[in-house]
């Protein structure tokens, strides 16, 4: 005789399913947790399977339940941890628009404080290594880039010749370029010249000092 699905059996075996699928979606999590901690201070190679399931408190062969293979991983940490704009970068001040939000953005960016964060701006961490990934990592960090370069056009103003499209990708390379060799001269006083440098480069607009 069939079960019906409004029997008690039915009832408790969907709320063991539910229940299993809350508890993997929640391992899910702080597995990509975890690997962002570590990718977004030394970089992918440094999430490898081991350290990053260690790190969740899971085992090692766990991880297959949630990825197909340390390719698919990298995927994801690029997508969740680039993807989305920071704070100081979503125009959250509403009353900041045009250069005023592209400043206020470069200020935060290339900042001694934002350089001295560990867990600021991962994408000092993982270029070089995104430089030499396979296709579909590339792929994935190409579309977030395009992101935060979008996020600039919208306010970003054409200049010495240059499109608002070409400005905002120079203006991105500064920002990322200048926090990268900040940080690696850090403790020097060419490090807070760096930071200082690609701000009055991106927005000459402002004049030094701005």
């Amino acid at each position: 005789m069939a079960i019906r699905n409004d029997s008690p059996r039915a009832s408790r075996r969907g709320t063991q399913l539910t229940a299993r699928s809350a508890r993997k979606r929640e391992s899910h999590e702080r597995i990509l947790k975890t690997a962002r901690r570590i990718a977004r201070r030394e970089g992918l190679r440094a999430a490898s399977v081991p350290r990053v399931m260690s790190g969740a408190g899971l085992t090692v062969g766990g991880f297959y339940a949630h990825f197909e293979s340390k390719t698919a991983l990298d995927v994801e940490i690029v997508r969740t941890m680039l993807g989305g704009l920071p704070k100081g970068s979503r125009g959250d001040t509403e009353d900041l628009a045009g250069l005023e939000w592209v400043r206020q953005s470069l200020d935060e960016y290339l900042s001694v404080t934002h350089r001295d964060n560990p867990d600021g701006c991962p994408y000092p961490a993982v270029l070089s290594e995104l430089a030499a990934a396979v296709p579909e990592v590339r792929r994935e960090f190409a579309a977030s880039f395009q992101t935060r370069v979008r996020a600039l056009e919208a306010h970003m103003a054409p200049a010495l010749g240059a499109s608002v499209r070409e400005r905002s990708l120079a203006t991105m390379a500064l920002k990322i370029g200048g926090l990268l060799l900040a940080r690696a001269s850090r403790g020097d006083s060419i490090s807070e010249e760096i930071l200082n440098a690609c701000k009055r480069w991106a927005l000459p607009e402002y004049g030094p000092g701005h």
